[in-house]
């Protein structure tokens, strides 16, 4: 079993279920800077770098993501967005904090999301915060944040800032800033243009 750089055991999920629609084809498989593998891949093997034994794909039904081992999890309400992918994996995962990153991120770091799994502790997770606020597709999110997703879902508020905000204030989850060279870090990719990014 792979080492954990943590003392607590982690799920990882990688968010895969979205529409792709500005891009005009699913982003999980475009091709990744530098290696040119399916991005799903890229992602895929990165947290499996970090020491994880329990990958989760949120993903579409009915898609082969191609990456063994993986469990591929559906929101269980369609067209519910980010939130109902983190749904999904949170209520899906094995260990108590889930290390969540979106596909269309293709700069992130083994560093970077090491240290992100080591300011978690406990019950708390952490959500890194920059000058435009926080960034909730990157982040640890512990077991005890699933209610608070349920109840947002319950009445239709998906919008994760406000979401996240609250989770801060109420100690489940610690913000954690980011630093003006990891910015390039949280880059996605959303339309044609962006692959040049």
């Amino acid at each position: 079993m792979p080492r954990s750089p943590t003392a607590i055991p982690f799920s990882a999920a990688i968010l895969a279920g979205g529409r792709s629609t500005r891009m005009g084809r699913d982003k999980a498989f475009l091709p990744a800077p530098n290696t040119g593998i399916p991005l799903i891949a890229h992602q895929a093997a990165l947290l499996r770098s970090l020491g994880t034994d329990d990958l989760l794909i949120s993903g579409k039904a009915g898609v082969d993501y191609g990456i063994p081992g993986a469990r591929v999890v559906t929101d269980a309400v369609a067209d519910r967005g980010p939130l109902g992918g983190l749904a999904a994996v949170i209520a899906a995962a094995r260990h108590t904090q889930v290390l969540v990153i979106a596909v269309d991120l293709p700069h992130l770091t083994d560093a970077y999301l090491k240290k992100i799994i080591a300011a978690a502790h406990g019950s708390i997770g952490v959500v890194p915060q920059g000058p435009d606020g926080f960034e909730p597709l990157v982040a640890v999110y512990p077991k005890g944040f699933h209610p608070l997703i349920e109840a947002a879902l319950a009445a239709a508020r998906l919008s994760l800032q406000p979401l996240i905000q609250a989770a801060v204030t109420d100690s489940i989850l610690l913000p954690l800033p980011i630093a003006e060279r990891e910015r390039l870090l949280f880059t996605n990719w959303n339309t044609p243009i962006d692959l040049n990014r």
